[in-house]
């Protein structure tokens, strides 16, 4: 009995592996520009992505509250034009092997993302060890070399002495400058500032204006606060 749960769950895994892969192509074809999140668990990703394209994906304050990935088109007004954003499973400490194989239907939708937004639970201590594993297992999937954009997430959990000045700057990530943005996704405060630094990127990207490959978000000079 054993033995055939594991086949129909392989079965079931190889299917929707096949259904992602066709759903790149096509995005592939409409020369999409495809967004993932990405983040460790509880992080708060499926709230920040149904803040941003008002989508019902399930949300909870639990441990892989998000097992599969859901994609929708976000339409960026500063850009004119939609991009793919799509939602991941949450990543944690010492994952194991098995996991990693089981969730990479849904890891690689990172892996063929043009951008990741990276959201951290700004309101953890502990932030700083769990963006260090997010990054580790970006490495072992292959995602590590995808721009990112850091989103500072629960920005409303924060006491008054410890919001940051300002909800734009940049963060060195790995050695790299890093745009950041604070937001509560469950508030609205910072989502504007976000969209607009996503719709920097895509105008930057399209390959129809070679001269906003130049543009650069418009983050303050100072560099990243001691948050």
């Amino acid at each position: 009995m054993i033995a055939e749960s594991i086949k129909r769950t392989k079965e079931r895994l190889h299917k929707v592996k096949r259904q992602r892969q066709t759903q790149r192509r096509q995005r592939e074809r409409r020369d999409a520009f495809n967004i993932s999140l990405v983040g460790y668990t509880n992080a708060g990703k499926s709230t920040l992505f149904n803040a941003l394209v008002k989508a019902r994906a399930y949300a909870a304050d639990q441990l892989f509250a998000t097992l599969d990935t859901t994609t929708r088109q976000l339409y960026l007004g500063e850009a004119g034009r939609s991009v793919s954003l799509s939602d991941t499973v949450g990543f944690i400490r010492d994952l194991p092997h098995g996991l990693i194989d089981a969730f990479q239907a849904t890891l690689q939708e990172a892996v063929d993302a043009d951008l990741l937004l990276h959201v951290v639970d700004a309101a953890n201590p502990n932030f700083p060890e769990q963006i260090a594993e997010v990054q580790r297992v970006l490495g072992e999937i292959g995602a590590d070399h995808i721009p990112q954009v850091l989103v500072f997430n629960k920005l409303d959990a924060l006491g008054p002495e410890r919001r940051p000045p300002q909800l734009q700057d940049v963060y060195e990530l790995d050695g790299v400058a890093t745009p950041r943005v604070f937001v509560s996704a469950r508030g609205g405060e910072g989502l504007a500032q976000l969209r607009q630094v996503l719709a920097e990127r895509v105008i930057a990207s399209a390959p129809t204006a070679p001269e906003a490959v130049e543009m650069t978000a418009d983050f303050p000079d100072n560099h990243a606060s001691s948050f």
